[in-house]
């Protein structure tokens, strides 16, 4: 019996990462659907610079309320860490707005990403739930392995030397570990917008799914526990597809003839203006550095103007807000300066590129620690991220051929995996015993 599904499409629009992943798992439901089944996708907004994306992908959009600038998740969120959201306002809004756009939709089905606002919609309204996430947020796999060291944010223990660091989280409970990610405004939230019962606390409890993807190397998760509803796919990020050009300046820069390392600068669209600022001075405030840089000053982060005032004009330095395709610059740079956006990450390690990175909340700090552990990159700490720790890391991912090596076996472990069909794979069959009826 031939069945046709709508799903809405929840997540932190202002991201680019989060909006790649969506529209990569997108196709590949559309993709593999099973016989007699097919779908369509509606995606939620609050306002976006990537709505055109969506409608190019063949999808639908659906605005709701609040109505947001749009410009990025930090600013949108009136972002707080470790609390996801700047008040109980700006959540109970948000949670209210997606309840009444999926009550509106209808939808069979909704899939989100790090957005905890559409779970609690979506299970208000018993709506099926399904969840793709960058780690494992589960209590089994917080309890038993995901977390290796403290997070940043935790005070004054995070500024012990690192074994130190990492013995106390093994030895820390699995129900004070948990009070790691306890988001209260968010609950409270919730139970203004008429929860049942007691609201979730903790951000694996809201954002908690018939079925998870996580989007990342199930090397990384040998000895992590990993709940029955969630399935470690592979990685999930932006492929180089057709030959979009660079522009000449950028090509001059990266041009591979030349016997000088280049080093690629950005922090997404989600880092914040004093990491991207710090990293350009260390990367292009020296006039005598004896390598090129290309820094992408993306207007959610910080304006172009601001990011040219701090950095040495000089033939070899590239400074600029237009997109980039970030496979092919990460692919001919010789290493990458970022944050730890999963799809930074990623797309550098696909590259097989090393990454000197900050984490500006805990789920960056595993991406890059994943990394680290491995050898193809230095992951600096929040604290540290000064120019003089920037630049000496720099030189020494450069210096070592090692890093280099290490980041080429990761490169050839996420082509081993296909995480965007295996992720389509096990939600079709989430969707199938789902809604078989």
């Amino acid at each position: 019996m031939a069945r046709h599904l709508r799903i809405a499409v929840a997540i932190a629009l202002q991201d680019a990462g989060e909006v790649t992943r969506a529209l990569e798992l997108t196709s590949g439901l559309r993709e593999c659907h099973p016989p007699g089944w097919s779908v369509d996708f509606t995606f939620l907004t609050h306002g976006s610079r990537f709505e055109p994306l969506v409608r190019q992908a063949g999808h639908d959009l659906m605005p709701c309320d609040p109505r947001c600038e749009g410009r990025s998740v930090t600013h949108d969120l009136q972002w707080d860490p470790p609390q996801v959201v700047g008040s109980v306002a700006v959540a109970r809004d948000l949670i209210s707005g997606e309840r009444a756009a999926l009550a509106e939709l209808r939808p069979d089905a909704v899939l989100h990403g790090f957005w905890p606002f559409a779970n609690l919609a979506s299970r208000m309204l018993g709506i099926p739930v399904m969840a793709f996430l960058p780690i494992p947020l589960h209590p089994t796999s917080m309890a038993h392995g995901l977390f290796r060291d403290l997070p940043e944010h935790v005070p004054v223990l995070a500024r012990l030397p690192r074994p130190v660091r990492r013995a106390i989280v093994t030895a820390i409970p699995p129900g004070v570990k948990r009070r790691f990610s306890t988001q209260p405004r968010i609950g409270q939230a919730a139970a203004e917008c008429g929860w049942s019962g007691q609201p979730p606390q903790a951000i694996f409890e809201m954002l908690a799914a018939g079925v998870t993807v996580i989007n990342d190397l199930p090397e990384f998760y040998t000895d992590c526990r990993i709940s029955p509803s969630m399935a470690v796919t592979g990685a999930v990020y932006a492929p180089e597809r057709g030959s979009r050009p660079l522009s000449p300046e950028i090509r001059a820069v990266l041009d591979p003839s030349r016997d000088v390392p280049t080093v690629f600068c950005t922090m997404g669209s989600s880092g914040t203006r004093d990491a991207l600022l710090t990293a350009a001075k260390a990367v292009a405030g020296n006039p005598s550095d004896r390598w090129n840089a290309v820094i992408l000053a993306a207007p959610a982060v910080c304006p172009l103007a601001e990011v040219n005032a701090c950095v040495v004009q000089r033939a070899g330095v590239v400074v600029t807000d237009a997109f980039v395709p970030a496979a092919t610059v990460n692919r001919l740079a010789d290493v990458v300066v970022s944050h730890g956006g999963q799809g930074t990450v990623q797309t550098a390690m696909a590259s097989a590129t090393p990454i000197v990175g900050v984490a500006m909340q805990a789920e960056q700090q595993i991406n890059l620690d994943h990394v680290a552990e491995r050898g193809a990159g230095i992951r600096v700490p929040a604290r540290q991220w000064r120019v003089p720790v920037i630049r000496e890391a720099i030189h020494t991912v450069l210096r070592e051929p090692s890093y280099r090596l290490r980041a080429a076996e990761l490169a050839a472990t996420i082509r081993s995996h296909d995480g965007r069909q295996t992720a389509a794979e096990h939600l079709w069959r989430f969707l199938q015993t789902e809604l078989a009826g």
